[in-house]
């Protein structure tokens, strides 16, 4: 294990918390006992113009309420040695003797909450003229939240007081927009629209994380997005040519962030400040032939932190946003080939590839040794062989996916004071068969 996580509390010594190498160790087996019961209602109700003509409008109201009176997690570690020098000195640092939990246990919390959210919506829609459209709508937005932690500790940590978190929130978000037809074929438009993500509450963490700096409550965060972009259809409508290029504002930007220095025992939401968006995204679509057919897509985003809300976070100035690569596309090529009135015969080969891209915001994370990760960029391949009949009832097929048997990381994190990468399926050999019951269109597989 690395020094520090949750492994050296399995073995009586180890080279961060003892005197020398680790020794003594049990496995560092970990599972969970995660129960929840959750209930929800909600409701909608929109009224609209009726089809035909130039002007068109829509008005409603939604709302929604989510709860949970009691929801529990309990980390169960069977390995935890109590005698060993991780866990003493955890028990000193805290000037406890024993254990706070049953044995066996490594953490566990018990909570309630009750969230309710309303909206209210309405749209226009203004053919000018034939060619060009306008359009405009706005919705309000309003939330209230109860979060409840009666019990929350580690098994070397006192109980913190029963905490009760309330929040509330509202915001108005608007769009404009406007598409103009140049030819039968083509069409450009352009877009504004604003987006708006709910507050929230870092309720449960210990005491020490909230006198360190972790908000007890984070802020909603904004979002302004202006796109231009062209749809087209041409050579017999057996091409498609779509793209747009777009930039976003985004304001109190959200962020979970794990900073040991500041909260050694789970990560916490915080507002981090300004950060922007570049992008250009395209697509095609051609039929090559009747036989033959090619799509691909292709984007390119550039986004990254532009200011921070305060001096703390001046180090994430510059930074990319995590789990955003600056390249990603993907490609496929399908030949189809009639056997017979009855059936045909297909092969497709796709290419699908995601860049660079970081794990993390925070440029100084270091969970107990391991820092924030820039996941490999990788692409992936797939190919197929199938016979389908005519009418879409059957379908046979042979396929091997991930072909270079590439070992791609898809997520990975350091949240839990350990390393996890979660990884692609390796080289898969398989066979599928379908049968739709029915007609083709509306049947049951």
């Amino acid at each position: 294990g690395f020094p520090g996580t949750q492994e050296g509390f399995t073995c009586l010594n180890d080279p961060y918390y003892g005197s020398g190498p680790y020794s003594g160790c049990k496995a560092p087996l970990q599972f969970y006992s995660y129960i929840v019961d959750p209930k929800q209602v909600s409701d909608e109700v929109r009224l609209s113009s009726k089809p035909g003509g130039r002007f068109h409008w829509l008005v409603g109201v939604y709302w929604e309420k989510d709860w949970d009176e009691n929801y529990s997690n309990t980390y169960y570690m069977p390995g935890l040695q109590y005698n060993g020098a991780a866990m003493q000195y955890e028990l000193h640092y805290y000037n406890l003797t024993q254990p706070t939990l049953p044995a066996g246990q490594w953490y566990a919390y018990v909570g309630g909450s009750d969230y309710w959210q309303s909206t209210e919506f309405t749209n226009i829609n203004f053919d000018i003229t034939d060619k060009l459209n306008v359009e405009a709508g706005t919705v309000h937005f309003r939330s209230y939240s109860r979060y409840d932690f009666p019990f929350a500790q580690f098994n070397y940590y006192v109980q913190p007081p029963s905490l009760t978190e309330f929040g509330t929130s509202h915001h108005w978000n608007s769009r404009l927009g406007a598409n103009y037809k140049i030819t039968d074929h083509a069409m450009v438009y352009a877009d504004w629209g604003q987006g708006f993500r709910d507050g929230g509450s870092n309720s449960g963490d210990a005491q020490t994380c909230y006198n360190a700096g972790v908000p007890l409550t984070y802020t909603p965060d904004t979002l302004n997005n202006y796109e231009f972009g062209w749809k087209t259809k041409n050579i017999e409508h057996r091409l498609v040519w779509d793209g747009a290029a777009y930039y976003m504002d985004w304001s109190k930007l959200q962020a979970l962030i794990y900073n040991p220095l500041v909260c050694a025992s789970s990560s916490y939401n915080v507002n981090v400040g300004q950060a922007r968006i570049y992008g250009v995204e395209s697509n095609i679509d051609y039929s090559i032939s009747q036989r033959w057919s090619l799509q691909a897509s292709a984007n390119y985003t550039d986004a990254s932190v532009t200011s921070a809300i305060s001096p703390s976070y001046r180090s994430y100035v510059g930074e990319r946003l995590p789990f955003a690569p600056f390249f990603s596309w993907s490609w496929n090529a399908r030949y189809e080939q009639p056997l017979n009135a009855l059936m045909h015969g297909y092969a497709q080969l796709d290419m699908a590839h995601k860049g660079d891209m970081w794990n993390g915001l925070n440029p100084e994370d270091k969970n107990t040794g391991l820092p924030r990760i820039l996941q490999p960029a990788y692409t992936l391949t797939n190919l197929r062989f199938g016979l389908s009949s005519e009418d879409g009832k059957w379908l046979g097929e042979l396929y091997v996916t991930n072909i270079t048997d590439k070992h791609a990381i898809i997520y990975s994190n350091t949240g839990n004071f350990d390393l996890r990468l979660t990884v692609n399926e390796p080289r898969v050999y398989g066979v599928r068969v379908n049968y739709r019951f029915g007609n083709a269109s509306g049947g049951v597989d």
